[in-house]
C-alpha cells in the first residue's frame, strides 16, 4: 500500500503549483508541481512516475521535500543555484545581501567605497553566496532598492548668534510686516566665458552634444547682482563688471527706486564685506531699507541660494558664450520666462524645421 502522500495544500501553495506546472521555461520545476499536483489527487508514486517519466524513488523523495520544506523544497532556479551549494537569493539572504552593501566598507575592506566587484568578492570570501554574476548582483540591489547615491556635504554655523539670527529669519518668512516687502539679495559670479557642460537628450543614430575642452580666460567676468522678491515670487538683477560696496550700493538704489519710498523693504542678505560697509548701512537706514544678515557658513538661510540652482542649470549649463553679451542675453531670456514676462517658445516648429533642412 502507498503511504507517501502529499499533505493539504495551502490555497497559496496551490496557485503557485498551477503557474510551475504552466511553467515551459523550466521543465524541473513544471514536473515536480505536476508530481505534488497528482499526489494530492490521490495517484500513486508508480502512476505518477509514468505520467512524468521519473522513477519511483525520485517521485517519493519530490514528495517528502515538499511535506518537509514546501514549495521551496521543489523549486529549482538554474542561474541562482550550484551544484553542493545551499540555495541562495531566497529572502534571509537578500536582506544579508543589501546589509553588507549598506554597511561600511571601510571597515569591512579597507576602502572608502565598494564596486560591484568587490562587493561580489566579499561575499563569495565570506560563504554569503556561492555564486553570482555582476549583472545578477546589481540587479539583486536594484530590487533590494539599494541605490548608487552622490555623498553629501553641510556646513557648520561658527555664528555666536546663530540661533537669534536663525529665529529673526524664520519669523521674517512666516509673515509680511506690515507695510513692508520682503526681498533677498545675493550675487551670482564671477561669470566667465568659458564652457560649462550639462545634459541632452539624445536618441537612436544622434551623437551627443560635445564642447570645447581648452579655453582661455582673458575676455575677464561680471557679476550677476539679483534680488528675489518674496511677494511676487520674481528674479531680478543687474550685470556688473565688479562688486564692490559701489556696485552693491547701486543695486540697492535701483531696487529701493522700484518700491514706494513709505514701504520699508526687508532685505535678506549674507555677510560679505561690502554688504557690511558703513556707507552702504548708513544710506540703508536712511532710505528705509532694513537688514537681515543670515549666519555665518549659513547662506543657505537665503531663499535666493535656491533660484540661482535653476538659473545656472537653464541658463547656463550646456553653453559656450563666446561674449558676455551672449551670457547676459541668456540669462535675461530665462529670467523673462521664469517671471511669467514672455512665452517659453522663441522660435516655431516650423520655422525650425525649415532651418534645418536649409542647413542640411
Amino acid at each position: 500500500m502507498n503511504t507517501v502522500m502529499v499533505r493539504p495544500l495551502h490555497p497559496y501553495e496551490k496557485r503557485k503549483l498551477q503557474r510551475l506546472k504552466r511553467q515551459h521555461s523550466n521543465a524541473v520545476n513544471s514536473r515536480h508541481a505536476r508530481v505534488v499536483l497528482l499526489s494530492r489527487g490521490g495517484l500513486g508514486s508508480r502512476a505518477i512516475a509514468q505520467r512524468v517519466d521519473y522513477s519511483s524513488q525520485w517521485v517519493r523523495i519530490v514528495i517528502h521535500r515538499f511535506n518537509a520544506a514546501g514549495l521551496d523544497g521543489i523549486s529549482w532556479y538554474p542561474y541562482w543555484q550550484v551544484r553542493d551549494a545551499p540555495r541562495k537569493f531566497k529572502a534571509d539572504v537578500r536582506e544579508q545581501v543589501a546589509e553588507v552593501a549598506l554597511s561600511s566598507p571601510q571597515a569591512l575592506i579597507g576602502m572608502n567605497q565598494w564596486s560591484l566587484a568587490k562587493l561580489r568578492d566579499y561575499l563569495l570570501e565570506q560563504r554569503i553566496v556561492a555564486g553570482v554574476s555582476l549583472e545578477w548582483l546589481r540587479q539583486l540591489l536594484h530590487r533590494c532598492h539599494v541605490r548608487w547615491r552622490r555623498t553629501q556635504t553641510w556646513k557648520e554655523s561658527t555664528d555666536p548668534l546663530f540661533w537669534q539670527k536663525y529665529r529673526a529669519l524664520r519669523r521674517l518668512y512666516r509673515r509680511r510686516p506690515a507695510r513692508g516687502r520682503r526681498l533677498c539679495i545675493d550675487e551670482f559670479g564671477p561669470l566667465n566665458l568659458q564652457p560649462r557642460h550639462g545634459h541632452c537628450l539624445a536618441g537612436p543614430g544622434k551623437r551627443v552634444e560635445r564642447l570645447r575642452a581648452t579655453y582661455s580666460r582673458k575676455g575677464g567676468v561680471r557679476h550677476f547682482l539679483a534680488f528675489y522678491d518674496l511677494e511676487t515670487d520674481r528674479l531680478y538683477g543687474r550685470f556688473f563688471a565688479r562688486k564692490s560696496w559701489v556696485e552693491f550700493l547701486a543695486l540697492l538704489k535701483w531696487v529701493r527706486r522700484r518700491y514706494r519710498g513709505a514701504q520699508t523693504l526687508h532685505v535678506v542678505l549674507d555677510n560679505y564685506g561690502p554688504h557690511l560697509k558703513s556707507e552702504v548701512r548708513a544710506w540703508a537706514a536712511a532710505h528705509n531699507l532694513r537688514f537681515y544678515f543670515t549666519p555665518t557658513e549659513a547662506s543657505w538661510l537665503n531663499r535666493i541660494e535656491s533660484h540661482f540652482t535653476a538659473l545656472k542649470k537653464f541658463a547656463l549649463d550646456n553653453s559656450d558664450f563666446r561674449t558676455h553679451q551672449e551670457q547676459q542675453e541668456s540669462i535675461e531670456n530665462y529670467l523673462s520666462w521664469r517671471n511669467g514676462d514672455g512665452m517659453l517658445s522663441m522660435t516655431s516648429w516650423r520655422a525650425y524645421k525649415r532651418h534645418q533642412a536649409k542647413a542640411a
